[in-house]
Order: structure tokens, then C-alpha cells, then sequence
């Protein structure tokens, strides 16, 4: 984001933060049980469609006959038919979600198609939290999701708390900004999904200090980026939007993650950079920390 005034485009707060269509991927595991409730509480606000998708990876008939694995596969797909439908009765969401089975690919190969085809706006993921020595990961499947996605995708982690019983939306947003071009389409989301989900926004910037510097400068830096996040309000907020701005010193993921738990945040909004990502290549070491410790769900917005 630029120290000038980001000028949104005048449809920005009007389409981009109502997320009319909107993918759940579900393992059945109790992450990505988390993930559809907080999808649901969205859609309620946001009057949204949501399509529950469950994809079966060709690897599960790959050792057997093609006659045994038709079996398997009709197995799988009665299955995960049933889990859908139970969880969907659950959530009380039959009026909002559409099932769909996918079989024979990769999972995100398949989830990647069906979002093209029907048009997805967001993506909404659970993440099981597993752990290499004392790193802890997405697991393999989301991670994938999570690097490759086009789409703005919505994490819930492990450590999201789950949606208060009758809730429905988000009431306090933090959006982490670190004035880099690609934070301008999450900023428009951020402050149209404020005024959407009539909820409270804190606009956060970390500054990476050196050990030596000086404590007494932290007032000078703070009132001087305070300024710098305000001009950063998209012109179509302007007079219609009321955020808390905030400036923290250290670490960017560290900070943002205790004034998450400290604010008792229900989403934190983040921007990362487009690009080609493969196999090994994390888009963002910032977003993919606070994806697997963040005690809410994260929205990741690519420029």
C-alpha cells in the first residue's frame, strides 16, 4: 500500500467483500468441521451460496483390480455422502450448501476445476495442525491449497476457537498491513467487510526494529505510520468507516498474533504476493505462521 490514498475502484465495497460463492473442502475431521461453521456464520451475513466439497484422490484404487476399484470408489462416494449430509444437518445449514463429490485427481487439481467452473470467490479450508519436531504445518493437502489458490482463502486452524453458538458473521476484524502493493485488494476486503459484517476493524502495522534501536524514537515511528494507515483508507470509506488504527514493534508474526488473542479477533485479514509457488515454496512466511497458530481464522487475499 502506497503512502498516497488508495483509490478503490467504485464497485470494490459494493462486490468484492460479499463472497456470493463460496468453496468448503471437508476431510470430515474435526478442523474441517470448524472451517464449514464459520463458513455458515459468513454466508448468513453475506446471503451466500456454499458448495461442500469432498474429493476422493485416485490413489485410494490405484493397488487394486479396476474392477475392485470401481467398489472402492462407490464405497468412498457413499460415504463421504453420508458424512456430508449429517454435517450439513448439523450446522443447520440446508439451505445454504451444496454438496458435491469429486473423484479421480489430485484433490486440489479437482478443487481447482470446480472452482473455475462455478465461479468460487472464496475458499474455505480447515487445517489439522500437525507437527515436524517443533514446526507446525498445515498439513499436505492445505498447504497446497493454501500456496496455489488464486482465490482469497480462508484458514481455520487448530487453535481458531469455534463460532459462539447462534452467531452469525465476524464482529472484530484485524487487518495486518506492511504498505507493499499487493495489501491494497486486502484493505478494500478488510474495510468492505467491516461495513458488511457491521463489525469493528483494527488496521495493524508491524515495524521490524534492530535490537539498537532507540526506544524513545518508537513515538516518533508511531505517529508517523499512524498517519501513513489512514491515507491508506480506500476513497470509497472514506466518511463511512471507522477503524482502530494500531503500530507494534518486533516481530511481524509474533505481534499480530498477540494483539489477535488480545482483541479476542474473529478474523485476520492479510495480503500476500501473486506468483508462481511449487512444491516446497512457501508463499509468505508471515501468512503460513499465523495460518497454523492463529487463534482465529485467517483470510489470505492475493494481489
Amino acid at each position: 500500500m502506497s503512502t498516497s490514498r488508495v483509490v478503490a475502484r467504485g464497485d470494490l465495497a459494493a462486490t468484492v467483500a460479499k463472497f456470493q460463492r463460496i468453496l468448503v473442502a471437508t476431510d470430515f475431521s474435526s478442523g474441517a468441521r470448524s472451517a464449514l461453521e464459520y463458513a455458515v456464520g459468513m454466508a448468513r451475513k453475506l446471503q451466500s451460496k456454499i458448495f461442500l466439497i469432498h474429493a476422493i484422490p485416485s490413489v485410494v484404487s490405484q493397488y487394486v483390480s479396476p474392477e475392485a476399484g470401481e467398489e472402492v470408489i462407490r464405497n468412498a462416494k457413499d460415504f463421504a455422502a453420508r458424512e456430508m449430509q449429517r454435517l450439513v444437518k448439523e450446522t443447520g445449514s440446508t439451505d445454504l450448501v451444496q454438496t458435491e463429490i469429486l473423484c479421480c485427481g489430485g484433490i486440489w487439481p479437482q478443487l481447482q476445476e470446480f472452482a473455475k467452473m462455478h465461479s468460487v470467490d472464496l475458499i474455505v479450508l480447515g487445517t489439522h495442525g500437525q507437527t515436524a519436531g517443533k514446526k507446525r504445518l498445515l498439513g499436505p493437502v492445505a498447504e497446497e491449497i493454501f500456496r496455489l489458490a488464486e482465490r482469497p482463502v480462508l484458514t481455520v486452524g487448530p487453535g481458531a476457537q469455534p463460532p459462539e453458538e447462534g452467531r452469525v458473521g465476524v464482529r472484530r476484524i484485524l487487518y495486518a498491513t506492511n504498505f507493499k502493493p499487493h495489501a491494497e485488494r486486502a484493505a478494500g476486503i478488510a474495510y468492505a467487510l467491516e461495513r458488511e459484517q457491521q463489525a469493528e476493524l483494527t488496521v495493524l502495522h508491524v515495524v521490524e526494529e534492530s535490537p539498537d534501536t532507540p526506544k524513545g524514537a518508537h513515538k516518533i515511528v508511531e505517529e508517523f505510520m499512524v498517519q501513513r494507515l489512514k491515507r491508506g483508507i480506500p476513497a470509497v470509506c472514506v466518511g463511512k468507516c471507522e477503524p482502530t488504527f494500531r503500530v507494534r514493534f518486533g516481530e511481524p508474526a509474533e505481534q499480530i498474533l498477540e494483539l489477535a488473542r488480545t482483541e479476542n479477533s474473529d478474523l485476520i485479514v492479510l495480503g500476500m504476493r501473486s506468483g508462481k509457488h511449487t512444491t516446497g515454496l512457501l508463499p509468505s512466511a508471515v501468512a503460513y505462521q499465523l495460518a497454523c497458530q492463529s487463534p482465529c481464522p485467517v483470510l489470505t487475499i492475493r494481489r
